[in-house]
């Protein structure tokens, strides 16, 4: 019995004194295109779609129709690659119009 509470205490120290996960805080009204070319592909998604939630949002749109999705990104990300010290809000309002 006692060695069954001195290997749940080990277990309980060597878990607490792990390093936790970071989190991040990011603000999405700084990124430049240049950061948004830069990133993999993954962080390029994320970026895709939660700017997508973000904008239906303020749209009162509750529907994500993927075709507009694609279509957005890609004049988005034509427009980054020529202006890459724009930030991104100001990359999808100029390439919206």
């Amino acid at each position: 019995m006692r060695l069954n509470v001195l290997v749940v205490v080990a277990i309980l120290v060597s878990a607490a004194s792990m390093p936790a996960a970071a989190q991040i805080k990011l603000d999405m009204n700084k990124i430049t295109c240049k950061d948004l070319l830069g990133y993999n592909l993954a962080d390029q998604t994320f970026v895709q779609y939660w700017m997508s939630g973000y904008y239906n949002a303020v749209a009162n749109s509750d529907v994500l129709d993927f075709k507009r999705l694609e279509a957005n990104t890609a004049k988005v990300f034509a427009y980054c690659k020529k202006n890459k010290s724009h930030t991104l809000p100001t990359a999808i309002k100029k390439s919206a119009s």
